[in-house]
This record gives C-alpha cells, structure tokens and sequence, in this order.
C-alpha cells in the first residue's frame, strides 16, 4: 500500500519533528558551550620560530603548525631529498576527532601529515590548561602510544 506524502509530512508527525529537531539542536549548543576548547587558538607570536591554528569545533579538531623558517622551493619536482625534507619535516598537520578527559585531550586523527598517526586506534593524548584567552597545550603520549616529554605551546584564543 502506498501511503500519500501528506499524511507524513502534516499534522502532529510534522510538529513531533519540528521538536525533535530543536531538542537536539539545545543539546548541542549547550554541548557547544560546555567544551571549553571549541573555537580558533594561534601559537603566541613569543614563540616565532612556529606558526600555528588549532582549531576545535565541540567534537572535531585540525591543527597545523609550521616552522617560519623552511626553505622556498620554486619547484619540488625539481627538489633534492634534503631540500624536500626541509620543507615538510617541521610540519605538524591532522584533523580529526577528540575528547576531554580532566586536563587531556585525546586526538583521533582522520587524515594526517604522517601515515602512522591515522591508522585505525591510533590516537595523541594532549595535556592542556585554558586561563582567560590563552591555550596551554603539551603533549604527553605519540600516535604508537609512547609517552613523550614535548615542548608546552602557549595559544591564544582568535574565535
């Protein structure tokens, strides 16, 4: 039997929707604000060696920094080795997914810079501290599960 689309999309299904949909748009929101990470970090311009932007949304990140001092290659189908490992070896970039945990963010990165660090179960745990408009950020375990004893990066908030 087939059923005319009226009877779906009128009435109280339609109203039931509508007040879903604006539940889980609530929810979210308060979701949205309850992560204190959500929005856009730069590095501090104190460390000028690195650019970087984190960026946060309340389930998903991306995060990309770069030394300011790589090499401009013209054409890197013409590069050496050693030129080419110049310009992308001081690049961090992955994107993906995260949670919070007290002061640790765990990273599960969907696309990234280094193969090994979006393998399937491959995670980053990151140790962090937010006071006002600054990001504090450090990280204590690599993508094959190895605790690290990393640099701190100060960001501060853009958005």
């Amino acid at each position: 039997m087939v059923y005319p689309m009226k009877s779906w999309t009128s009435g109280p299904f339609r109203w039931g929707m509508v007040i879903v949909g604006l539940i889980l748009l609530a929810g979210a929101s308060a979701f949205a604000a309850n992560t204190p990470l959500v929005g856009a970090w730069q590095l501090d311009s104190e460390q000028s060696s690195q650019v970087a932007l984190y960026l946060f949304t309340p389930t998903r990140y991306s995060m990309v920094l770069a030394a300011t001092n790589r090499p401009d290659i013209a054409d890197t189908s013409k590069a050496t080795a050693d030129e080419l490992r110049a310009l992308w070896g001081p690049l961090v970039a992955n994107a993906g997914t995260y949670e919070i945990s007290g002061d640790l963010i765990t990273t599960h990165p969907l696309v990234a810079k280094i193969p090994v660090v979006m393998k399937p179960g491959a995670n980053e745990v990151y140790q962090f501290r937010i006071e006002g408009k600054t990001l504090t950020l450090r990280q204590v375990r690599n993508a094959r599960s190895v605790a690290v004893d990393s640099a701190t990066f100060k960001f501060v908030r853009v958005e």
